[in-house]
């Protein structure tokens, strides 16, 4: 079998190759271009490595780049798939690369990419993504010279990380479940632009989320001998006294909505 195809240096003379031969080529420069996108893609960033790197977590810093990297290899089997056999049955190797890349790469991409998703839900940076409603009270829970109970809590390192989620999270799957519901009605009235300023808690804020943490340790029972009672039956909250001295955020109030 021969392909006829024009010649560089003549465009009206005709040359024969065998059709194997073009089909060969065709096949190894789209694989050059899909071993090249790759390993741009999957190529890990050494600055972002190399920042906190002990505060780094290898899983997030690197399943992210594997996730690219099935995306590129998964796209990459389906085109090659469709160029080589243009959607011919030619046998077994032709439907294992369209179902590998159409089944069982979005499988591990689904998979492993609600495990991550999951995981970058809950750091500070995410929530400060939405600067219209939460980088204030980012920026004061950064400031070191706030006396908001955030700005305690963050600067002192009293939570290594994840510290919005950890504080605004109740203990338990159940705590886990609420907040990513909560969460999801969040993000959709931010991106309707439904919210109302200024952003005010669904509920009091639950003491049960403080003593998660603070109770049993020394210190707490040392200042809490009188009101532990109280405390634990309900009614008495650690806001009711701590909010005097200490806020839970010092954010000016806007005055209008976006």
């Amino acid at each position: 079998m021969w392909r006829l195809t024009r010649t560089m240096h003549n465009p009206v003379a005709w040359k024969c190759f065998p059709a194997n031969i073009y089909k060969r080529s065709r096949a190894r420069r789209a694989l050059q271009c899909f071993v090249a996108l790759t390993c741009w893609t999957a190529w890990p960033c050494e600055a972002g490595a190399q920042q906190n790197a002990f505060q780094q977590d290898p899983v997030d810093l690197y399943g992210s780049r594997f996730l690219a990297a099935v995306i590129v290899i998964g796209l990459g089997l389906v085109l090659y798939s469709l160029i080589r056999y243009r959607g011919r049955d030619s046998g077994p190797v032709s439907w294992g690369l369209l179902l590998a890349g159409s089944c069982v790469f979005p499988m591990i991409l689904s998979g492993f990419g609600t495990i991550l998703v999951v995981e970058r839900v809950k750091t500070v940076k995410l929530c400060g993504s939405c600067h219209l409603t939460m980088k204030p009270y980012v920026d004061d829970m950064m400031n070191p010279q706030s006396n908001s109970l955030a700005a305690v809590h963050y600067t002192n390192r009293y939570i290594a990380e994840n510290q919005c989620y950890e504080c605004h999270t109740s203990y338990g799957v159940l705590g886990t479940l609420q907040a990513k519901r909560q969460g999801l009605i969040d993000v959709y009235k931010y991106y309707t632009h439904t919210f109302q300023l200024p952003l005010q808690l669904r509920h009091p804020y639950p003491g049960g989320d403080c003593l998660k943490c603070h109770e049993g340790a020394t210190k707490w029972i040392a200042a809490h001998e009188d009101s532990q009672q109280a405390i634990f039956a309900g009614t008495l909250t650690c806001m009711q006294c701590h909010a005097e001295t200490s806020p839970a955020h010092n954010v000016p109030r806007p005055v209008r909505n976006p």
